[in-house]
């Protein structure tokens, strides 16, 4: 990124909803989760808006495009995925462990899905038929957080283990690499065109990036009480991520350059966001808005 990039809001759900996480599908709609609301939003390419209700009490968190017009969802208390298109629900597989609190969903080339359970230690597999299979992670108490998946692993956050973890093709053997700072907490994570995992560390103010060779390298923020909460990677090599704690977004180039960027409205708590097909990033704001961030490349 180079310059301030343009940031426009658009108030998408009230307050009450908190917009949680984005996806962008291929038809250039942005879709949101409601959190509070137990419903997703879809922001069509012309700027209409749909409100989906997927039932009382699911709490819905993370969702992933899938395909031309689709997602699906996790729904944390439901204990299940939901798939959404924009005439509503069109399916819903259910976690195989009861309680298990499904957070990151993350999507493969060919369509399958892996996802994460909080409660459980496990990582979640939906193969092409909608059948579901489960993986330990071996680290008890670890929180499976968000999940990212290259073209020869699945990486994914162990928020409590305060560790990244790594499933390899093969999906035999899951590698845990601890995390140097104490107290790193981290939340999100992506998968970088060359087939790194870029992550942030809430509880340390880091961004790290591991690459397949399970090479560390650790950037601090500017400001390492900003809470980094969520991490997109765009097309160039770089990634875009939230700091909650400071109101801002934040690029980070694949050289390690950092440039911050003010939200317009002041308290608006940035979560998960997403880097569309034209480099547009969209950013989920709790406060009932989606912030359209125009970046100069």
């Amino acid at each position: 990124m180079s310059g301030q990039p343009l940031i426009r809001e658009h108030q998408v759900s009230d307050a009450a909803a908190m917009p949680y996480a984005v996806a962008v599908t291929d038809d250039s709609a942005v879709w949101a989760t409601l959190a509070q609301g137990d419903a997703v939003v879809r922001r069509a390419a012309d700027g209409s808006l749909t409100t989906i209700p997927l039932g009382e009490g699911g709490r819905p968190l993370l969702l992933v495009a899938t395909d031309q017009d689709t997602v699906w969802v996790t729904e944390s208390v439901g204990n299940r995925l939901v798939h959404v298109g924009p005439e509503g629900v069109r399916a819903a597989v259910p976690v195989p462990t009861p309680e298990a609190h499904p957070f990151g969903i993350a999507t493969t080339g060919t369509g399958e899905l892996w996802f994460t359970e909080m409660a459980s230690d496990l990582i979640g597999h939906v193969d092409a038929h909608g059948r579901v299979r489960e993986f330990p992670t071996g680290a008890a108490g670890g929180m499976p957080s968000l999940i990212a998946c290259a073209d020869d692993a699945v990486w994914f956050t162990l928020n409590q283990a305060h560790a990244v973890g790594c499933l390899r093709a093969d999906h035999e053997q899951v590698e845990i690499l601890p995390l140097p700072t104490q107290g790193a907490g981290p939340v999100g994570i992506t998968a970088a065109p060359d087939g790194a995992g870029w992550f942030v560390q809430i509880g340390a103010g880091l961004i790290g990036r591991v690459d397949a060779a399970g090479t560390l390298v650790e950037h601090a923020l500017p400001d390492r009480q900003s809470k980094p909460h969520a991490i997109a990677a765009d097309p160039a090599g770089g990634c875009w991520f939230t700091l909650w704690g400071s109101n801002q977004v934040g690029h980070i180039g694949d050289d390690g350059a950092i440039t911050l960027a003010e939200l317009p409205t002041p308290d608006s708590q940035p979560h998960g966001l997403a880097v569309a097909p034209d480099w547009t990033v969209w950013v989920a704001l709790e406060p009932g808005r989606l912030a359209e961030v125009s970046a100069q490349r």
